[in-house]
């Protein structure tokens, strides 16, 4: 049997311009969560609550629930009422704490209700009966490490004034790091279930315009600060709003909810004349970890009334050197300033700003003080590791030393960059990590001060300089990174030959030549290898590696034009073995043929072209050239060939569209347009001739753009609702689906596909379609998710890379899961459990689904009529009955079997499932 906690907790609430008090209780409040040790799933479970000073109802009761259906009996109330704290204009702080166990992993949402809210509540029917609820969900992952759930600093007990603009902001930050997204929640009186009629604060009905007279008047959750703004109030009275804080860890490079904290608070409006003061913040700031910030936050009042500043959020909560500022909660006179001191260190690197939460209170002598919220951001960077010396090793291998890193206590790892040629740029304020360019070579941990770049094995290739940057980088989840290091280069020696030219010179797929060109070894050391040199040239195929390997003789010359080739189709690549006296002394870098591909895009042909060559053909002075042939002349004459194009590849890349636009004529989708390329490069080798250029193989296309693709075919993946039936929580209100689809490219379909267009319409095959997402050519399946019902119909279309789109896919549709569940019986009979004859709800799996409503008739063995209920003709529209086993006139049944007959209606698709039939027999027991 299953035992429930009770908490005694309560809020009262006493509203300025009524002379009257009420017995209130909780109006606003949240729950955290703190895990205790990293050896268990122990949480620190802690309820906040907000109360009235002027209140003398007891505390009470509560129940809280823990989500994983094991609760705890014979609660005292008093050793977990662990703190009070006066907030000021009689609100105080009531704080609850509570240890609990898990017992494995998964995911738990943490759920307390307390039976009522305090009466008068606006923009809700009968408050003062309504229960109270917030919720909690956190994750329990050994593969995400520790998760606390976010903690909330503001209080929620700012009032405002009609016409004014309100401002609110919960002041919250996650202990572990974690990114918070801010989302508008509707108050709930139990888990899934809305307090009754709720409406918006800023609806028409009490908000009429915004402070400036503008309209609307609105309410607004900021997504990424949290700011939550209503502008501005029209009606006095108190109001209850909820958001949701939702927790966020990148996982895999991919974004994921681990978590969320939802609030409800009150907002209590009074009419005054009173302005709300405001506040001046220093400019938003970046630092490195070590630097010491102390800035001045400055405030005053318009009225001249007294202000309190006060400072909320990370910095000021943190264990580890956390930021102070004075005076602290004390009024002072307008204007007024507060000292913000914080000594940063290494532990408080991370990827995202640390906001802080300033807050500014006027002190009016009458009406309700005013406060004004704003936020300063504070990031904190790693300081720039510092490279000590490069030296280079033998076997073209170079050694980089740098010295010990300041942070090596709070950083993961140290990371390697390398680029071909010096970019000596110095980061922007504030920049972090490396610039496009580099490509990571290798991470060392924080205690190793040294790396030995090998270049995978293969060794570096002579004549090039190779420059080198180092980044700190953060471990999970906070991440950050380091300022780059200076740069620091060595130009790798020429101590054997240099491979400077593999030119395809003739196309051909079986009498194809290239020709290969290289440079005695300048730098070898002639003491211990006099000469003279001969070479071996070996070539494979592929763009690089040994396979086919053949050895095309020895040589003293430089130069070899390989012939008998089947440059048409084959990229090859080559190496020269450096020989002294016939005796192997090394080998070269390995140099491969430019293979340049041809892709039709809209009546236009695409060239890429692609190689692996150890000197640099990214180089700004240095034009790669494209040449097409005359439209007169034979495809592949050579001589036909005309320069078309001059490609900047470092921003441009090693692609080139012809479109035409070179010379204003159109291409024509029935003539073959044939070209290759030039491309140019160099090393850092004094002595040669520069740029160093290569021709691709000769490549022809047509650009014949008839083709369509063929529509994909379309699967719904689930969940079908057998599933989701046992699945999904009851009362869910957001849906998603989950899809796949297999492309069609056989036969003349265009095979070239740039993605796929996705449609959807909510209201079966025959309505509107419309598109919802677009998809790559890579994605096969997709989620759907924040749909507002469950059912629906999807196609979708395949995309070519000239932008044609197919024709519809087969439709699938997905039905919304009806269904509807009575119970044979239940027992009024005062002692709380099971006191009405209603619909199965939570926990029940077989709660209400996609219920529009439900006509119900309820008689005695004797068929008379004792009670009747139509759903669709009551204001609230309660599908669940709340039969309490009396008559039409009020009077107590006598317990005995009753009968019920009536009608289901569902919002469903398919007309055959629209109703279901109810009938069956009833039990009333005392």
């Amino acid at each position: 049997m299953k035992l429930k906690i009770t908490l005694g907790l309560f809020l009262i609430f006493l509203l300025a311009g009524f002379s009257e008090a009420w017995a209130t209780h909780i109006r606003a409040g949240e729950i955290v969560a703190e895990r205790v040790s990293v050896q268990n799933l122990t949480y620190r479970i802690t309820v906040v609550g907000y109360t009235d000073t002027r209140s003398s109802v007891i505390f009470g009761p509560g129940t809280i629930n823990f989500g994983d259906g094991r609760e705890v009996a014979d609660l005292n109330t008093e050793k977990l009422f662990s703190l009070v704290e006066d907030l000021g204009n009689q609100i105080e702080k009531n704080t609850f704490v509570i240890e609990h166990t898990f017992q494995g992993p998964g995911t738990y949402t943490i759920r307390f209700q307390e039976f009522n809210r305090n009466d008068r509540t606006l923009n809700m029917d009968n408050s003062v009966d309504t229960p109270f609820y917030v919720e909690t969900t956190i994750t329990i992952d050994p593969f995400i490490g520790v998760n606390n759930s976010p903690v909330l600093t503001i209080p929620p007990v700012d009032n405002g004034a009609i016409n004014v603009r309100y401002i609110h902001n919960p002041g919250a930050y996650d202990p572990d790091g974690d990114s918070l997204a801010y989302e508008m929640d509707v108050p709930k009186q139990q888990f899934q279930r809305p307090v009754n009629n709720y409406r918006s604060p800023a609806s028409a009905e009490f908000s009429f315009s915004q402070e400036d007279g503008t309209t609307p008047a609105f309410l607004t959750l900021d997504p990424l600060t949290g700011d939550l703004v209503w502008d501005a109030p029209g009606t006095a009275g108190q109001f209850n709003v909820a958001f949701r804080i939702n927790e966020y860890r990148k996982l895999n490079g991919k974004w994921e909810l681990i978590g969320s904290v939802v609030r409800d608070m009150q907002i209590i409006i009074e009419n005054s004349n009173n302005r709300r003061p405001e506040l001046i913040l220093p400019p938003d700031l970046c630092v490195e970890a070590g630097t010491k910030i102390e800035e001045i936050i400055q405030g005053e009042d318009p009225d001249g009334d007294p202000i309190k500043i006060e400072v909320f959020g990370e910095p000021i909560e943190i264990t580890t050197s956390p930021a102070t500022y004075s005076p602290e909660n004390d009024f002072q006179s307008s204007p007024g300033i507060v000292n913000f001191d914080w000594q940063t260190v290494c532990n408080h690197v991370r990827a995202r700003e640390y906001e802080v939460r300033v807050r500014i209170t006027d002190d009016p002598s009458s009406g309700p003080a005013l406060v004004d919220i704003k936020t300063w951001r504070i990031k904190i960077v790693g300081p720039s590791p510092v490279f000590d010396e490069i030296e280079q090793m033998s076997g073209r291998s170079v050694e980089l030393n740098w010295d010990p890193y300041v942070c090596a206590n709070s950083a993961s790892e140290m990371q390697i960059w390398r680029r071909i040629n010096s970019d000596p740029y110095e980061p922007d304020s504030c920049e972090t990590g490396i610039r496009a360019g580099y490509e990571l070579i290798g991470t060392t941990n924080m205690q190793t001060l040294d790396f030995l770049d090998t270049n995978g094995g293969d060794g570096l290739a002579p004549g090039n300089t190779y420059c080198y940057r180092l980044v700190a980088a953060y471990p999970e989840p906070r991440l950050g990174e380091s300022i780059v290091s200076d740069e620091i280069c060595v130009t790798i020696d020429v101590d054997v030959p240099i491979i400077t030219n593999v030119s395809v010179e003739e196309t051909d797929p079986t009498a194809g030549e290239i020709f290969v060109k290289w440079t005695p070894p300048y730098d070898i050391d002639k003491v211990q290898y006099p000469g003279p040199y001969s070479y071996e040239l070996l070539r494979s195929t592929g763009f690089t590696g040994n396979s086919e390997r053949v050895s095309l003789g020895i040589t003293s010359d430089t130069l070899f034009t390989d012939t008998g080739l089947n440059t048409q189709n084959v990229v090859y690549n080559y190496e020269v073995v450096l020989l002294d006296r016939n005796t192997k002394i090394d080998t070269s870098s390995k140099a491969s043929s430019v293979w340049t591909d041809p892709t039709i895009i809209n009546e236009a042909i695409e060239l890429n072209w692609q190689f692996t060559v150890p000197w640099n053909n990214s180089v700004s002075q240095y034009k790669h050239e494209v040449y097409r042939n005359r439209t007169d002349a034979e495809a592949a004459d050579e001589d036909s060939f005309v320069k078309i194009a001059e490609v900047d590849v470092t921003t441009e890349g090693f692609k080139y569209l012809d479109d035409g636009s070179f010379n204003g004529v159109p291409l024509k989708k029935e003539i073959e347009y044939c070209y290759y390329v030039i491309t140019k490069g160099s090393y850092n080798v004094a002595g040669l001739v520069y740029p160093l250029e290569n021709k691709s193989q000769i490549i022809c296309a047509k650009p014949d753009d008839n083709r369509l693709p063929c529509p994909p075919v379309l699967t719904f993946e689930g969940p079908e609702c057998a599933a989701y039936l046992a699945e999904v929580p009851c009362n869910n209100t957001v849906y998603e689906h989950e899809l796949s689809w297999v492309p069609d490219v056989s036969g003349e379909c265009d095979d070239e596909l740039a993605g796929y267009r996705l449609y959807y319409t909510a209201d079966g095959e025959e309505s509107q379609f419309e598109m919802i997402a677009e998809l790559s050519s890579l994605e096969i399946s997709t989620t759907i998710n924040d749909l507002t019902t469950y059912r629906g119909c999807y196609y979708i279309t395949a995309v070519d890379r000239s932008g044609n789109e197919s024709e519809p896919s087969n439709i699938v549709c997905v039905e919304n899961c009806p269904s509807y569940n009575l119970p044979n019986a239940f027992t009024p009979n005062g002692d709380g459990v099971n006191e009405t004859f209603m619909a199965f709800d939570n926990p029940f799996a077989q709660c209400p689904r996609f219920v529009l409503g439900v006509e119900i008739f309820i008689v005695n063995r004797w068929g008379v009529e004792v009670f009747s209920y139509n759903s669709l003709e009551s204001s609230e529209n309660d599908i669940f009955i709340r039969w309490n086993g009396t008559d039409k006139n009020g009077n107590e049944l006598p317990a005995g079997t009753y009968y019920y007959s009536g009608t289901a209606v569902f919002d469903v698709l398919d007309p055959a499932l629209k109703e279901q039939s109810l009938k069956g027999t009833i039990q009333l027991l005392r």
